[in-house]
């Protein structure tokens, strides 16, 4: 089989896969009680992550409840993917998600939390929402760069999401997202969503790979009591920033396949 023909396969399968979780999203989760409905959510997302050829190598543990944020360094689209294979993580999204075909149904069902982002009064309501599901025991992952990058540093973080953890006085655990490949699991770029790819792009691109692992470590729980958000978000930047260098130690010289 060339390839292309290969590739092709792989498009197939992750065509049909998103078919299948659509049908089931669109007519068959009102059915479904809250735990079944998180368990296919994950399933469903190790599923494409298998697709793609990602295997997730795992250090630590995602705390599997709330109220907690979650705290990451941000490189791809894929990250969302790893995060809700590995627990039930809600995200923040622009409210413009809710209504585009297809990804605004997964969007739904993984409860994403949607948010207007046009004016300052929005900006306060983001950190409400947040606040009131932290307080409802939920978990939220964010990622404080405001955007992604190739995945070879941390970029400093924003700390406005943080006033969150200060309203629900939620608890806090960082993590750090390295993607690999080859054989001396060399530090890749393939996977890294920035500057002006597209999605359809940078799934093509990814479907190209044979297989390559994702690489996150989870730093530990701690509480945010008598913190602001920009000490919190300092705090939580050094400890993402230490989890990432602790990875590149681990991985091969950076492979440029970007």
């Amino acid at each position: 089989m060339s390839f292309q023909s290969w590739r092709g396969v792989k498009l197939m399968r992750l065509l049909a896969h998103m078919l299948r979780g659509y049908v089931k999203v669109r007519w068959a989760w009102q059915a479904l009680t809250p735990l079944q409905a998180q368990d296919e959510v994950m399933s469903w997302a190790k599923g494409a992550l298998q697709i793609f050829g990602a295997r997730v190598k795992l250090e630590g543990q995602l705390r599997q409840s709330g109220p907690l944020l979650l705290v990451s360094n941000h490189v791809s689209w894929m990250d969302i993917l790893l995060f809700l294979s590995l627990g039930p993580v809600r995200f923040v999204s622009k409210s413009e998600v809710q209504s585009w075909p297809v990804i605004g149904h997964f969007a739904q069902a993984c409860r994403t939390l949607f948010i207007k982002r046009t004016s300052k009064r929005d900006a306060r309501m983001v950190v409400q929402r947040m606040s009131e599901s932290l307080e409802d025991g939920d978990l939220i992952a964010i990622f404080p760069e405001g955007t992604t990058s190739v995945g070879e540093g941390v970029l400093p973080f924003h700390a406005n999401l943080f006033e969150s953890v200060v309203a629900s006085k939620a608890q806090v655990q960082a993590a750090s997202i390295l993607y690999v490949g080859g054989k001396e699991n060399s530090f890749i770029t393939t996977p890294s969503f920035t500057g002006e790819d597209t999605l359809v792009a940078s799934i093509w691109r990814i479907l190209g790979m044979s297989q390559f692992d994702i690489w996150v470590s989870m730093g530990p729980v701690h509480e945010s009591l008598g913190q602001d958000r920009r000490a919190l978000a300092t705090q939580s930047w050094r400890e993402v920033q230490e989890l990432h260098s602790q990875l590149r130690s681990r991985a091969g010289p950076l492979e440029h396949s970007h």
